[in-house]
């Protein structure tokens, strides 16, 4: 797929719930398979881990997302000035990354802050102490951070007192069920709370 050209990607818009204005984009990678059609990341990412291209994948996402940002904010003026969310492996958080994003940036002319990297706290498990070095000296350049799968995890409050996260974006599986289950909204609630108590934008 990364050598043939077959990988696409789709941009997810989110919405501000109160101007409904779309705020930012998520950049969400496809595979158009020459067989079997569209593919969704779930049908391929662990294959691409197991496989150890993970990292490629990544970049590749993350070089195409921010180009396209760069175009829109080019040709469409305000209307194009939408931040970027991209999505990164837990392979991907090391020193070489700042360095990418720099260049990227450097190169498409995208403001820091118009970039959302979105990490899993499984990401900030794997070795917190690069983690948080490669978070700290990205933010100081003004790209921004998202917790993403907030609320699954035992440790997702020790990772937000810890790492300087901007967003949380709040797990599907409480998010999905607010409209029939009390508990489930109970929980959106305490978790928007949460967010906002510490100066967090929430998903």
């Amino acid at each position: 797929a990364l050598d043939g050209g077959e990988l696409r990607v789709h941009y997810q818009p989110i919405v501000d719930v109160e101007s409904l204005v779309v705020s930012s984009v998520e950049a969400l990678v496809r595979w158009q398979h020459p067989e079997l059609g569209l593919l969704p990341p779930a049908s391929f990412l662990t294959a691409a881990e197991e496989a150890g291209v993970i990292d490629q994948l990544g970049r590749w996402v993350l070089d195409h997302a921010v180009h396209q940002a760069a175009a829109w904010a080019r040709d469409l003026g305000e209307r194009g000035a939408v931040r970027l969310a991209v999505n990164l492996s837990p392979k991907q958080l090391t020193p070489a990354l700042v360095g990418q994003v720099v260049a990227l940036l450097e190169e498409t002319g995208l403001p820091p802050d118009r970039l959302v990297l979105e990490i899993t706290e499984n990401a900030v498990l794997d070795d917190s102490a690069a983690v948080m070095a490669t978070i700290g000296a990205l933010r100081k350049r003004g790209v921004a951070f998202a917790m993403d799968d907030f609320g699954t995890g035992f440790s997702s409050l020790s990772a937000l007192r810890q790492l300087p996260f901007t967003t949380l974006k709040l797990d599907r599986s409480f998010v999905g069920q607010i409209d029939r289950d009390p508990r489930s909204l109970g929980i959106v609630r305490s978790l928007m709370a949460l967010g906002r108590s510490m100066d967090l934008e929430v998903v």
